[in-house]
């Protein structure tokens, strides 16, 4: 699925205008990306936690010429599901 086909699920459900349901998701998704940013994480309960991590420096090998380099740290954003998220009941 992508983002216009949840869009469309959503504004069926919703009875919104799939313009409105584009807005809010995108609201949404925006402020994670500031929440992560700024305090490093956000958990949804029985959904999951997007935090921000830090790669360490690590040795690669350049695919081209073989050489060996030096790949720099950098943050990635995670996702970890919450335990609940696949429980049946």
């Amino acid at each position: 699925m992508n983002k216009s086909e949840l869009i469309s699920n959503i504004a069926k459900e919703t009875n919104l205008t799939q313009k409105k349901v584009n807005e809010i998701l995108d609201a949404i998704l925006d402020s994670i990306v500031e929440v992560v940013k700024e305090e490093g994480a956000i958990t949804f309960t029985n959904f999951g936690k997007f935090e921000k991590k830090v790669r360490k420096e690590r040795k690669g090998v350049n695919p081209k010429t073989g050489d060996l380099i030096l790949i720099p740290p950098k943050e990635v954003l995670v996702f970890k599901p919450s335990k609940n998220i696949f429980k049946t009941e």
